[in-house]
């Protein structure tokens, strides 16, 4: 197993040298079309939001409960750096929803995300199984595994990305000054990093029912969901920053909202495409086109 695994790995950059990184990068593009991965980006993208902004209200509901002013200040500060420009007051605004209705807001909250965080990995596997070109698992199997994949990846996931986004906001709601201040701004980057990576590699891991092989694919589909998060948010809060907010008024909040979620998954099955174009170079048969460019090659040659 030890052998087989070396070789693998060694023939991933075999295979990248032959073919050329755009060639690589190029067929997992297509990969992602033909698997008509813009319906799976939106359908993500759509449990995405409800995850949340329940898990925001549920979080500063639970905060209010115990009495714990320093949390909920965190993660008030937490909501208008999360996403970028105007959508991080309407997390405020879910945030101060949240905390005036104590009991009831954790508790529907934390169900609330929950379901929407199970229908989310449930959709993560869907996703993969068309990239990969392989059917669903049988439907109790599947939510049975994205229920545990919610309440494990998910959690490290909003860990992670809190961690990157809103990490400030933590040591300010926490008191740090100073030298501890300091420490955490630099540290939280790599620790989030990591967190956000670790949630993504279980998910490429755990979710698809063809697991990605060799190991080194997934973290590169793992590097490559992750750089494009970070490049697509960038870019979304540059724009925002200087005037696109104007084109939306009033609806600026929710618009970058919802742009935000969708670039967010777009990255992630960006990422799973490219783990499995590098799969089917170095195990060839392992993994087939997905359904839509079958049926076409089929169609072709018949014709």
């Amino acid at each position: 197993m030890a052998t087989r695994t070396t070789t693998s790995e060694g023939r991933i950059s075999t295979a990248v040298r032959r073919d050329g990184a755009s060639s690589v990068a190029s067929a997992a593009i297509r990969r992602f079309m033909d698997a008509d991965g813009t319906s799976h980006v939106r359908a993500l993208a759509y449990q995405s939001i409800f995850v949340t902004l329940s898990g925001f209200i549920g979080l500063i509901g639970l905060a209010s409960v115990l009495g714990i002013a320093e949390i909920r200040l965190a993660v008030q500060q937490m909501a208008s750096t999360l996403s970028p420009g105007p959508s991080g007051k309407l997390l405020q605004q879910a945030a101060q929803h949240g905390s005036s209705s104590g009991t009831t807001a954790a508790v529907f909250g934390f169900l609330a995300a929950l379901s929407a965080g199970t229908l989310a990995m449930a959709q993560v596997e869907r996703s993969a199984n068309r990239l990969a070109g392989v059917e669903d698992r049988p439907p109790l199997e599947r939510y049975v595994r994205a229920f545990v994949l919610a309440v494990s990846a998910g959690l490290l996931l909003a860990v992670g990305v809190l961690l990157l986004a809103g990490g400030q906001a933590v040591a300010s709601g926490a008191g740090w000054k100073d030298t501890a201040l300091s420490v955490w701004s630099v540290v939280r980057w790599p620790i989030g990093i990591a967190v956000v990576g670790a949630a993504i590699y279980l998910l490429f891991r755990a979710a698809p029912r063809r697991p990605i092989e060799p190991r080194r694919a997934a973290w590169i589909g793992v590097a490559v969901a992750v750089a494009l998060w970070v490049l697509f948010t960038g870019a979304l809060a540059l724009y925002l920053s200087i005037g696109g907010g104007k084109t939306y008024g009033s609806l600026i909040a929710i618009v970058a909202l919802l742009l935000w979620s969708v670039l967010t998954s777009l990255s992630l099955h960006l990422g799973l495409s490219a783990a499995y174009e590098l799969q089917s170079r170095v195990e060839p048969g392992t993994v087939r086109l997905p359904e839509t460019a079958a049926a076409a090659t089929t169609a072709g040659r018949t014709r």
